[in-house]
C-alpha cells in the first residue's frame, strides 16, 4: 500500500513539473513577442511559392485583344441646302452608290435644264457651220467665236450637271450605317458630315505582340480568333499586317482579318482571343498568371531570397492555360512567391509555408 502512495506520489510531482515548466516556457515565449513588438519587428508573412523551371512551349500562343470594322468612313455634303429626304436609319446596311440623301434642287434642275438647251443649241450652231457651202462660208474668225460659245456652254452645263447631281447624296461604299448626322430640313452646308458608314462584314481584330513571338508569325498566317461575346463561336482569320514600331510596353501590333458571318456576331469594339500555332518548340520559364503583378506594361514578380521577398521585372509573353511564358527576369530555381502578395512589399520577410516548392 505504501508503494502505491510512493509512486502515485511521484506522478503527482512529475505532472505539476511538467505544467511549471511548460508555463514558464509559454511566458518566455510572450515575452520574447512582446519585446519584438516594442522594438518594431514584424512577424513573417506566410507565403507559398512556385519553383521557376524551364518546359517546352505549347504550339499554340493566345492573345488578347480588340475588334474593329474593316474601314469606317464619313460621308461628307459636296454641296448646301435644305434636306428635302432621308434614306436612311441607322443600324441599316447599305449597297454601294445607294442615294441616302436628297437636298432642295428645284432651282438647280431648272438651270440644269436651260444650260443643257443652251448646250445643245451651241452645238447645233457649230454643225450648221461647219456644214455650209463654200457660197455661204463663214469667216475664221465668227467659225472661232462659235466653237468658244460652245466650249461654254458645254462648260456650263457641265458645272451644273455635277452641283444638281451632288444634291443627291450616295454612299460611296458598302456598309453599316453607325451614325447619321442629319434628318429631313436640316441646313447642309459644303463639308458638313451627313453620315459614318462602317463594313462588319470583315472585321479587323488587333493584338500586341512581343518581339519574341513577331518573329514566329508572318503575313498570310491563319489564325482562330473568338470573341469574349460569343465564347463558344470560334472565327477563322488571316493575319495582314504586322508593326515594326513598338508601342510603349515594346509591344507590336500584329492585325488580323476575320470574315463575319451572316448572322453578324461580330461587332466593333469587343474583346476577344487570338490563338495561333509555332513552329518552335524550344523551352522556356514558363509561371502561372497568378504569380504576375503590376498589370501588362510593367508586370514583375516576388522572388523569394534569403526569406525577403524582393519584386523583380519581367518580360512577359502570353500563354494558355492560365499561364505565362517569362522571356527575361527570371533565372531556373528561383522561389517566385504565388499566393500572398497582398500581404508584401519589397523586402518583407516572409515564411515559406507549402511543402512542394516545385
Amino acid at each position: 500500500m505504501k508503494t502505491i502512495r510512493k509512486v502515485s506520489l511521484a506522478i503527482i510531482v512529475v505532472v505539476v513539473a511538467t505544467g511549471i515548466i511548460y508555463k514558464l516556457t509559454d511566458v518566455k515565449q510572450e515575452k520574447s513577442e512582446s519585446i519584438n513588438l516594442v522594438n518594431g519587428s514584424k512577424p513573417d508573412v506566410p507565403v507559398t511559392v512556385i519553383q521557376a523551371h524551364y518546359s517546352r512551349i505549347p504550339y499554340e500562343i493566345r492573345y488578347h485583344g480588340t475588334f474593329e470594322p474593316n474601314y469606317e468612313i464619313s460621308i461628307i455634303a459636296e454641296a448646301q441646302g435644305k434636306v428635302e429626304e432621308l434614306f436612311i436609319e441607322e443600324g441599316e446596311f447599305v449597297p454601294q452608290g445607294k442615294i441616302i440623301a436628297r437636298l432642295e434642287n428645284d432651282i438647280l434642275s431648272y438651270q440644269l435644264e436651260l444650260a443643257d438647251a443652251t448646250y445643245q443649241k451651241a452645238r447645233q450652231e457649230l454643225n450648221r457651220y461647219q456644214n455650209l457651202s463654200p457660197g455661204e462660208a463663214v469667216s475664221v474668225q465668227q467659225l472661232e467665236e462659235v466653237k468658244l460659245s460652245l466650249i461654254n456652254a458645254k462648260s456650263a452645263y457641265q458645272t451644273l450637271k455635277k452641283q444638281h447631281g451632288n444634291t443627291f447624296i450616295k454612299s460611296p461604299v458598302s456598309g453599316t450605317v453607325s451614325k447619321k448626322y442629319i434628318e429631313p430640313g436640316t441646313f447642309l452646308t459644303s463639308g458638313a458630315p451627313v453620315a459614318d458608314i462602317i463594313d462588319t462584314h470583315k472585321m479587323k481584330f488587333t493584338a500586341w505582340f512581343t518581339a519574341n513571338d513577331l518573329v514566329k508569325i508572318h503575313a498570310g498566317q491563319k489564325v482562330k480568333v473568338v470573341s469574349d461575346l460569343f465564347p463558344d463561336k470560334q472565327f477563322d482569320g488571316v493575319i495582314k499586317v504586322i508593326g515594326i514600331k513598338p508601342d510603349e510596353s515594346k509591344r507590336y501590333r500584329v492585325q488580323a482579318e476575320i470574315v463575319n458571318n451572316s448572322e453578324q456576331l461580330l461587332i466593333s469594339g469587343i474583346d476577344g482571343t487570338l490563338t495561333l500555332s509555332i513552329s518552335q518548340n524550344e523551352q522556356k520559364i514558363i509561371i502561372p498568371n497568378s504569380c504576375l503583378i503590376g498589370g501588362a506594361v510593367k508586370p514583375s514578380v516576388y522572388v523569394v531570397e534569403n526569406d525577403t521577398a524582393k519584386l523583380r521585372q519581367v518580360l512577359t509573353s502570353d500563354l494558355v492555360n492560365e499561364q505565362t511564358i517569362v522571356l527575361h527576369g527570371l533565372k531556373e530555381g528561383e522561389q517566385i512567391v504565388l499566393n500572398g502578395q497582398i500581404n508584401i512589399d519589397e523586402n518583407t520577410k516572409v515564411r515559406i509555408v507549402n511543402n512542394d516548392k516545385q
